[in-house]
């Protein structure tokens, strides 16, 4: 039995779900498609009814309820809870960043929900309602009513007439912290390295947010503690930005979960790749989805896609 609780178990799990989802490959040859093709191709993929008529939002929403079912199932065995709340944590920053950043910038519902994984704190009707929402004080107000932990210090950011986004996002941040660290000290050496790149990740995003405008902010004062290095590393690359920063750092910690698997099979990267390879596929099948409504063609989809291709 592992210290961490029935983690061999929840491996085990979780290599079987794996299974499920949507591979490589697959993605590939629905890269270009439209709307019809690829929802019936999904749909019966994923076991979930294609919605009709198909749309971005129905499709979206299809690899949103497929997700669900799968983090239902894997949160029945006790050994992942610790990965779990990390990665549902994380999640949830994602998720309220869209959700606020959507209602300052008046954005449709469908668009505010796109690529969003539900959690337990946010389950997809809790999502669909924060997408509804007009402003940013509206989405917390709701949030307050849902007791999410990240309600009470989002509450005295909104309740200013112009929201600053970088305190909200830093704010974001601060609370997927909190609630990783204190996870991951239930979890294995890994899981807890894990948590220290992700905050390492968002501290280099928040970095990047703060470069692109003038702000009399101490840069120092914005740096989120619980990651490995003082100041996060930033990818100089031409155009980078926060997404970019993202979907990069989802591609390396995939890689460095396969390479952790190979090191300690029965500790949590059988649980941390799956979990991010579900990621992974919910993001793909948006960046197709929306591919698909603006007619783009599989040469530009397809170098963009992060599910890896093994």
């Amino acid at each position: 039995m592992s210290p961490w609780g029935d983690l061999a178990t929840a491996d085990a799990r979780a290599r079987g779900l794996a299974l499920h989802l949507v591979g490589r490959a697959e993605l590939e040859e629905l890269a270009g498609a439209d709307f019809a093709a690829l929802a019936e191709a999904l749909s019966r993929r994923l076991g979930e009814p294609p919605g009709a008529p198909p749309t971005a939002a129905t499709i979206d929403s299809m690899a949103r309820h497929a997700a669900a079912r799968l983090l239902r199932r894997l949160s029945r065995w006790p050994g992942s809870h610790p990965a779990l709340e990390i990665f549902e944590a994380d999640q949830d920053r994602r998720a309220l960043r869209a959700m606020l950043r959507g209602a300052v910038q008046a954005a449709p519902q469908e668009q505010r929900m796109a690529g969003l994984l539900p959690t337990t704190c946010l389950p997809e009707r809790a999502l669909s309602e924060l997408a509804r929402q007009a402003t940013p004080r509206q989405v917390v107000a709701h949030l307050v009513a849902l007791r999410h932990p990240d309600a009470a210090r989002l509450l005295p950011l909104v309740a200013q007439a112009e929201p600053s986004l970088f305190d909200v996002d830093l704010a974001l941040v601060r609370g997927f912290a909190a609630r990783a660290t204190r996870a991951a000290a239930n979890g294995d050496p890994n899981l807890r390295a894990f948590v220290r790149r992700r905050i390492d990740l968002c501290n280099a995003e928040l970095a990047l947010a703060l470069a692109a405008g003038p702000r009399e902010i101490d840069p120092l004062r914005c740096v989120v503690e619980g990651g490995s290095s003082t100041v996060a590393p930033l990818r100089r690359e031409p155009g980078e930005t926060p997404a970019r920063l993202e979907r990069a750092g989802l591609l390396d910690e995939l890689s460095i979960q396969r390479r952790q698997m190979r090191v300690d099979p029965l500790g949590s990267a059988p649980l941390l790749s799956f979990l991010l390879r579900l990621e992974a596929q919910t993001v793909d099948v948006c960046r197709l989805t929306w591919g698909a409504a603006l007619g783009a063609p599989a040469t530009v989809l397809v170098p963009e896609l992060v599910t890896p291709c093994n």
